[in-house]
């Protein structure tokens, strides 16, 4: 790797953070990189599903959503 830092972390961790690389084929750096990955998809529902529960709560943008699911519809019948 041309770019590389050091990062401090517990002895536990990096032993965890080589027991499951190995266990996958990875390096530690794809290991850490996957878990951030996961993470920033996590984030995304958890935000997706902040949004959709206000969209269910507000009658402006529930008449919206049945429109478009309306109009959606008419298109499939169409």
């Amino acid at each position: 790797m041309a770019d590389t830092t050091t990062v401090k972390v517990r002895n536990s961790t990096r032993d965890l953070l080589l027991k499951i690389g190995a266990s996958r084929h990875e390096s530690a750096d794809q290991v850490i990189v996957a878990a951030l990955a996961a993470m920033s998809r996590d984030e995304r529902r958890r935000l997706a599903a902040a949004e959709a529960r206000a969209v269910k709560d507000d009658p402006t943008d529930l008449a919206e959503v049945r429109a478009i699911q309306q109009d959606m519809a008419a298109l499939h019948e169409g």
